[in-house]
């Protein structure tokens, strides 16, 4: 059923490996990186929210790039203006 896969990944993987090897690092790092990055920053936000959810406290930074309703100096964190008047 997928033969048609194999032996193009075959192909691929065979023109890879005869390539001279200053050209097999530029291209694996042409395609890894980027790939990486993304699954780090995907990584990053999964975990950010999912414990950013089960926080019970109300005085966690909000995740990155998110935003709580109230700015810190309204929701009375300690230290803040809020506490000193």
């Amino acid at each position: 059923m997928l033969t048609w896969l194999t032996e193009w990944w075959d192909d691929v993987e065979l023109w890879l490996a005869q390539l001279w090897f200053p050209f097999q690092v530029t291209l694996t790092m042409v395609v890894l990186l980027p790939v990486c990055w993304f699954v780090a920053w995907l990584i990053d936000r999964v975990v950010d929210r999912t414990s950013a959810a089960i926080t019970r406290t109300g005085e966690t930074e909000p995740p990155l790039g998110g935003s709580y309703d109230a700015p810190p100096t309204e929701r009375g964190e300690p230290g803040r203006a809020a506490d000193r008047s």
